[in-house]
């Protein structure tokens, strides 16, 4: 053990002996004091711990020293040090008798292996010191089994056995690369303030979620195997370091202008949550109302936009602390801004995200980057809580972390940022610009999208490569559920919902919890407050609440194991009682067979039915017997339901996860009801709500062929008509959807040609619509008095929920309404973009400056400038301007140019050039193929021909997995010819991983439902085309009359 703390790199280097013997000293201090340590006053209680793999022992605390240099943090690669040095001490508990370990290695290579056991028993497996087996340690460590070797899975045989009970340290010198596990950022410039040069560097950190720990130290890289961690960094003086806890100490390092810095030891965690970053980087703090430091960080040059994310964490620990009834046991909380870096990771204590994310330019972006970068805190803090104190017992049970998360972000969203509307925010979500939907934003919708598609696995699965091409369904498909169960506990009893997230702390924290444990414990809680005699309400005394707990998880557990959501079906023979039948909802149709989980169609949920009044009456919310009633059955008679009235709909609120087909009569009444929806203020909201769930289950039960989709002719007129339309709350939840769906409708009918009749008319009234849609914007815009808008989201920034909502969302109505040729959209927006190149205040309201840029690049009517130019000046803005935000708008613009060189220009990039994705990381392929898919073209190329082209052309460039996934965003012209040309082509392409199977099956099925919805709706004589010629005929009458 005298050896264990040498820093390999100075034993045999012609070093100081002086410095090597102080290096020696400094880390055998360190770890003597860490093996004589009791680990009785270290936060080690842990209920519900498994073993699951059944390994003969077990990790209790790791203490890990990790060695960077100046050359670490090089931009360059070729000038830079790619590696760097550790000794790691990892202290194990047996269980079982044995003379092997197993646990978990990859890409290290190792100097020196020793072990202790019981403190006194010392064996040197291998390293420099003359007591050792061997000087070299390749053979030491054996992979296990045939995929030990790619997995990383390791045993080492000990050479006496040892028996339960008995404590072994295994020691550990190695080099490990900054390729993965310790990884290095994206290149980003600083300036010496003393000497004003800049310098490109990089920071090194940590992101290791779920299995990278394995190549950062020797551990049992699984959830389940939680142990407290001991972290020391040592790295140049003129650097921060950071770590999960607070730092406990910084002294000299053991070479000359270093630090060592020890940072105080964790709770019990599991080994994907180890944090370090380490850089020159710059915070922003406060302190939450426990007194925990909260800090923000970045590179020094974004300091500046700290500001929004620093709301949030302060707000967001108060309340999650506050909501869950637990303190978390650390100091400090940090969030790091990390250059290049593609999404968050919840480091317990220091969480890391993407800065495009994170950071809020207030000069340039608008409410959409304000609140993305609110909502990725939200997220993220909500895992120190649901994930990190409780964490996931497997990945299989992802779910447990991120559906809770999820779920719980937008209630931090409500504390910290009174303007945001969490409720509408949950239930939709948009982009002003064309980017993809975050696996998290708008839980509601985007997961009932997902599940409405073949081959979407449940929340409970097995299936490794699960995350990779669905992830939706563990975070927003469990939120979403959850959010419906919220509303039926509640109804039982105020804050009986939150009642079980307590127990689910209480019994579960520092410990491990399964999906059934979560149901349990929010059972358990609803009894709770059941049984403290609270006052009656419609759901307490339902059978869910009544039978026992185990009883109650069954009824609950189709929504674990069975994948995809409800359809609820209102008998149409004017029946009294009404019959309800539920079946699964299936968005493309009846191309499905080869999914294996629709074997059976008639699958069946436990589903509380919230009963509501017409859309334009509040909701009832649980104060009458008749306002829930649980649905169970494939069939089952409504005797609680007076269909008399038929005004009524079943998914009051709009929490429920499932879609409701109602008899045509029923449907009409509903549809004509939205326009009396006249009011934004707090009592309406669960009005408008249901409203967004019945238009979207109109859209989505249209397109799957249910019901005659002349109705979204129908609705959308009904929603223009609305007084409620021209408020920030009726443009997010009833006419964003809606202009999405006449933007499909249009592009579907486009198979037809563009002289046909349907065609025309189908254009026509769909920019007739979206005209109505835009002009209460126009008017608003005109009647705004100038202002400069490069202060409009600075410190004296305020809102209401409704004017919130609304810069959010007018960017792309107006953007929808100027494609589609409505005049006076496209003449204002093609006036800020030449107003944007003035780069004069007042400047451009951010909330439109990506629609105008759009508008621009598609040369609509009113853009003077040169399409061509205009598409070149965004690439170039694209590559390299210095914020990334206004990178991001140009790049979505250059997806409307008609010039099809620059559209395969932005594809290129999109799939291969590293060094702008590095930049932009927002940026992925799904969201490129998506926008240029969608571009009508000139010369009668499509961008739809374009983008698919490109793909068969370009496909070796990437692997299956990921271009397949990418390809699902493509929208394709739904024709015979394009069918047979994608089933040609997926023929040649490997199934070399389940997603890749998966999303080949999903393509076809996809494609073959539209072509066929196509042949039946979008022909002369169809309803759809009939009712568009009236409705055409109509309008003309009325302008002419």
């Amino acid at each position: 053990m005298h050896d264990i703390g040498r820093h390999f790199r100075l034993e045999s280097q012609g070093r100081n002996p002086a410095l090597a013997f102080a290096a020696i000293l400094m880390v055998f201090g360190a770890v003597a004091s860490f093996s004589q340590r009791r680990t009785d006053g270290l936060i080690t209680k842990s209920t519900g711990l498994s073993n699951s793999s059944g390994a003969a022992a077990t990790p209790q605390l790791y203490q890990v020293m990790y060695f960077l240099s100046e050359g670490n943090f090089l931009a360059n690669d070729s000038l830079a040090q790619l590696h760097y040095a550790a000794d790691s001490a990892m202290q194990l508990k047996v269980l079982h008798k044995t003379n092997v370990l197993t646990f978990n290695s990859l890409g290290l290579q190792y100097k020196a292996i020793q072990y202790t056991i019981d403190g006194w028993l010392f064996v040197c497996l291998c390293g420099r010191q003359h007591n050792c087996l061997t000087h070299t340690c390749e053979s030491v460590l054996q992979p296990l089994g045939l995929g030990g070797a790619d997995e990383g899975t390791v045993s080492l045989k000990l050479h006496t056995a040892v028996m339960p009970g008995q404590q072994v340290i295994l020691h550990t010198s190695f080099i490990g690369s900054l390729s993965s596990g310790l990884t290095r950022s994206a290149a980003f410039n600083y300036t010496d303030p003393s000497t004003l040069a800049t310098h490109s560097q990089v920071l090194v950190g940590a992101s290791l979620e779920p299995y990278g720990a394995r190549r950062m130290l020797p551990c049992f890289d699984f959830p389940n195997y939680k142990a407290n961690f001991s972290i020391s960094l040592q790295a140049p003086a003129n650097l921060v370091a950071l770590s999960n806890m607070a730092e406990a100490k910084a002294q000299p390092g053991v070479e000359p202008g270093t630090t060592m810095h020890t940072f105080e030891t964790t709770p019990k965690m599991s080994t994907y949550l180890i944090g370090v970053t380490v850089g020159r980087m710059a915070s922003t703090s406060a302190i939450s109302s426990s007194g925990k430091n909260v800090s923000v960080w970045s590179v020094p040059s974004l300091a500046e936009q700290h500001s929004v994310a620093l709301q949030a964490a302060v707000q967001g620990t108060d309340f999650y602390e506050s909501y869950t009834g637990v303190v978390l046991p650390m100091k400090k909380m940090d969030l790091m801004a990390i250059p290049g870096k593609r999404g968050a990771v919840e480091n317990w204590g220091l969480i890391q995200f993407d800065e495009r994310r994170l950071l809020f330019n207030e000069a340039t972006e608008g409410a959409y980057g304000r609140w993305l970068a609110a909502d990725v805190v939200c997220h993220e803090l909500g895992h120190q809580w649901f994930g990190n104190y409780v964490t996931c017992q497997d990945f299989d049970n992802i779910a447990v972390n991120e559906g809770l998360a999820s779920f719980m972000e937008y209630k931090c969203l409500a504390a910290a940022f009174p303007e945001m509307p969490q409720a509408a925010l949950f239930q939709l979500a948009s982009t002003p610009h064309g980017e993809d939907i975050g696996v998290h934003e708008g839980p509601r919708s985007l997961a009932m999208g997902a599940d409405g598609t073949p081959l979407v696995k449940p929340l409970l699965s097995t299936d490794p490569g699960f995350l990779q091409y669905h992830p939706e369904i563990s975070y927003s498909k469990t939120a979403a559920v959850l959010r419906m169960l919220e509303a039926f506990w509640d109804s039982a009893g105020e804050n009986t919902f939150q009642e079980g997230i307590k127990i689910l702390m209480q019994r579960y924290g520092l410990g491990l919890a399964a999906l059934d444990d979560v149901f349990v414990a929010l059972l358990d809680g609803a009894k709770t407050t059941i049984s403290a005699g609270q006052e009656a309400k419609s759901s307490k005394h339902s059978k869910l609440f009544s039978v026992p707990a185990g009883d109650a998880l069954q009824m609950l557990h189709a929504w674990i194991t069975q994948p995809g959501l409800p359809l609820l079906q209102l008998s149409s023979n004017n029946s009294m009682p009404p019959v309800l039948t539920q079946s699964r909802f299936c968005d493309w149709g009846e191309f499905t067979a080869d999914d294996p989980f629709l074997n059976d169609l008639a699958s069946t949920w436990y589903v509380p039915v919230a009963v509501g009044g017409g859309m334009g009456s509040p909701a009832v919310t649980g104060n009458t017997e008749n306002a829930w009633f649980e649905f169970s059955n494939q069939s089952q008679v409504v005797d609680s339901i007076n269909s008399s009235a038929g005004g009524f709909n079943l998914n009051a609120g709009g929490s429920g996860y499932y879609r409701v087909q109602y008899s045509p009569p029923h449907q009409q009444n509903l549809i004509a009801a939205l326009s009396n929806i006249t009011s934004t203020d707090g009592d309406s909201l669960p009005v408008l709500l249901q409203a967004n769930a019945f238009i979207s289950d109109i859209l989505h039960l249209s397109f799957s062929g249910n019901i005659n989709p002349s109705a979204i002719l129908d609705l959308a007129a009904t929603v223009a008509a609305a007084l409620v339309s021209h408020t920030g709350f009726g443009l997010h939840l009833m006419v964003a959807p809606v202009v999405e769906a006449l933007q499909q409708l249009t592009q579907l009918s486009m198979v037809l040609g563009a002289g046909e009749q349907c065609t025309s008319e189908l254009q026509a009234y769909a920019q007739h619509l979206l005209g109505l849609f835009a002009q209460p914007i126009l008017d608003r815009i005109a009647q705004e008095p100038v202002a400069d808008f490069s202060k409009k989201y600075g410190s004296n920034y305020s809102a209401t929920p409704d004017t919130f909502l609304y810069d959010h969302v007018k960017g792309r109505v107006l953007l929808g309404a100027a494609l589609s040729g409505h005049q006076p959209a496209a003449a204002l927006l093609c006036r800020l973009y030449s107003d944007s190149r003035q780069g004069a205040p007042p400047g451009v309201d951010p909330d439109l400056l990506g629609a105008a840029y759009q508008a621009a690049a598609a040369q609509l009517e009113g853009c003077s400038t040169d399409a061509s130019l205009v598409g070149n000046e965004m690439l170039t803005t694209w590559q390299t301007h210095p914020d990334i935000q206004e990178s991001e708008r140009a790049l979505y613009a250059m997806l409307r140019t008609p010039d099809a060189a620059l559209l395969r220009q932005a594809l290129d990039f999109g799939l291969m050039n590293n060094a702008v994705l590095s930049r932009s990381p927002g940026a992925r392929l799904g969201a490129v193929l998506r926008g240029v898919g969608g571009n009508p073209g000139s010369g009668g190329a499509t961008g739809s021909d374009v983008a698919w082209q490109w793909v068969q052309d370009n496909f070796a460039a990437g692997n299956a997995t990921m271009v397949l996934g990418a390809l699902e965003s493509l929208p394709f012209q739904p024709t015979q010819a394009n069918l047979d040309s994608l089933g040609r082509f997926l023929e040649l392409v490997p199934a070399e991983s389940l997603p890749a199977t998966a999303s080949k099956a999903r393509l076809l099925a996809k494609l073959q439902h539209q072509v066929h919805w196509v042949q039946e709706h979008v022909r002369h004589e169809s309803d759809l085309c009939l009712r568009a010629g009236e409705l055409v005929s109509t309008e003309l009458s009325a302008a002419t009359g």
